[in-house]
């Protein structure tokens, strides 16, 4: 299991994850485990989530990995219909979790978040604010160990964490399901990527 998935978050501006169980999400092909259920500490109180899948990015023929990921979702949460779209649409509590497994340009990074965003999104008008300062959040190459966050919490907006500290906060809900499209949309990052980080939710 790589180490930085047994990490505990300390996050400030009250968001705290921690695990509630034994239980855990593996992904196969790399063993990484996730545990299954996490607690996240807010303003509104604390939080349960379960995990909705783990899985793992790969590129080009030669099946080189590219960053573990798992999914976590208020475990009170209703999805109803198409879980994808639901879980884009959901506004509670949420995080997506990247561990990458090599290093690339920070180019590439950001293209993997902003064209994932651009072929789900018909119209990214009303997010082309949030989208230059989510830009900005990432100052150099990605590094393999990096650990990538997203948190989002209804009332306080979409928190991105970069190896375990704060890089911005954006509060508005529009770019939180853009940015959950790149993995859970129509044309998602991969298609058994999303089939993957979906699979805990028929258990």
């Amino acid at each position: 299991m790589r180490p930085s998935a047994k990490i505990t978050y300390l996050i400030a501006y009250v968001l705290l994850a921690m695990p509630l169980a034994a239980g855990a999400v593996i992904e196969p092909k790399t063993q990484t485990e996730y545990p299954d259920e996490i607690t996240v500490a807010t303003e509104q109180g604390d939080v349960v989530m379960k995990a909705t899948g783990a899985g793992l990015r790969e590129k080009t023929f030669l099946k080189v990995d590219v960053y573990t990921i798992v999914s976590y979702v208020d475990a009170g949460a209703a999805l109803e219909g198409e879980p994808g779209v639901a879980l884009c649409a959901l506004d509670a509590p949420k995080r997506i979790q990247l561990d990458l497994r090599r290093g690339f340009s920070r180019d590439k990074l950001i293209n993997a978040f902003i064209g994932g965003i651009e072929k789900n999104m018909d119209d990214t008008t009303g997010i082309m604010t949030e989208m230059e300062t989510f830009q900005a959040y990432f100052t150099r190459d990605a590094q393999d160990g990096d650990l990538i966050v997203f948190d989002y919490c209804p009332r306080k907006g979409l928190t991105t964490i970069l190896n375990g500290e704060v890089t911005g906060v954006i509060d508005n809900f529009d770019f939180v399901q853009a940015m959950w499209s790149v993995w859970f949309g129509g044309k998602p990052a991969n298609g058994g990527l999303k089939k993957a980080l979906l699979s805990k939710l028929s258990d």
